[in-house]
């Protein structure tokens, strides 16, 4: 330790000091730094000072993998977001998941209506109406998403997307933003009055359950609920064999039949 002080000393004096034979001229840069170091060496032997120039359990080693893992996930993340902008460029296709779309404990309760009942009013949406039109079965579904890009909702292996189609209607003069997501609505499509599906939710810029949009004026849009049923569920579905229901998020419902 006597040692060390020492050598702390003579740095501390080479400051100040001149040689015979050569003259060492610092900056106050310089001298500070070299102040600096004299002071680490003495303080590193101090068990409660951590030191910014040693570390007695540093491994360089580890340092050096640790910096590679860093520097690979940055690459990744870039490589990423490149595929994710490719892709945004190009038509998405998606597939339905066949979990939870059927049930066989079918609940009716609820006040009834024919197809000419209107979902926003029931919404509290006043200024726009949202009626029934027709439904179709598909395999897939095309449109797009909130950005605009093409994209294909695709019914898996054994199964079949149940499209409701619905006309979404200004009733004024005036632009109205419309937000139905807010509303927290659920749609349940009843099949012979024993199996149900849920809605499928989807990014689609016409899915009535998450929309959220502006409509002209006057003007009216085609908006669509999915439901996802089994190839034996769909072959059952005839004229007179659907309804659906519609809950609030009060527990209100509302059975409308469709034909």
């Amino acid at each position: 330790m006597k040692k060390i002080i020492a050598i702390g000393c003579i740095l501390l004096l080479m400051l100040s000091s001149t040689g015979c034979t050569k003259t060492i001229e610092l900056t106050d840069e310089e001298r500070y730094l070299v102040a600096e170091y004299a002071a680490e060496l003495l303080l590193k032997y101090d068990r409660n000072y951590k030191s910014k120039y040693y570390s007695e359990d540093r491994d360089v080693t580890t340092e050096a993998v640790i910096t590679e893992e860093i520097t690979t996930e940055e690459i990744t993340t870039e490589q990423v977001t490149e595929t994710n902008t490719e892709a945004s460029a190009e038509e998405v296709t998606t597939s339905a998941e066949p979990d939870n779309t059927e049930s066989t404990d079918v609940d009716l309760s609820g006040k009834t209506a024919d197809k000419s009942f209107d979902i926003a009013a029931f919404a509290g949406v006043n200024e726009v109406s949202v009626k029934y039109s027709y439904y179709m079965i598909a395999e897939e579904y095309p449109s797009t998403d909130h950005d605009g890009v093409a994209i294909t909702i695709e019914a898996p292996t054994g199964y079949k997307l149940l499209v409701l189609k619905f006309n979404m209607e200004n009733k004024t003069g005036e632009d109205q933003y419309v937000d139905l997501y807010d509303k927290d609505l659920e749609y349940n499509i009843i099949i012979n009055d024993s199996k149900s599906a849920k809605q499928m939710l989807t990014i689609l810029i016409d899915d009535l359950y998450t929309y959220q949009g502006t409509v002209q004026g006057n003007m009216f849009e085609e908006v669509v609920l999915l439901f996802q049923v089994s190839d034996s569920v769909a072959e059952e579905i005839q004229k007179d064999s659907l309804k659906l229901k519609v809950t609030d998020s009060n527990s209100n419902s509302t059975i409308i039949t469709l034909d």
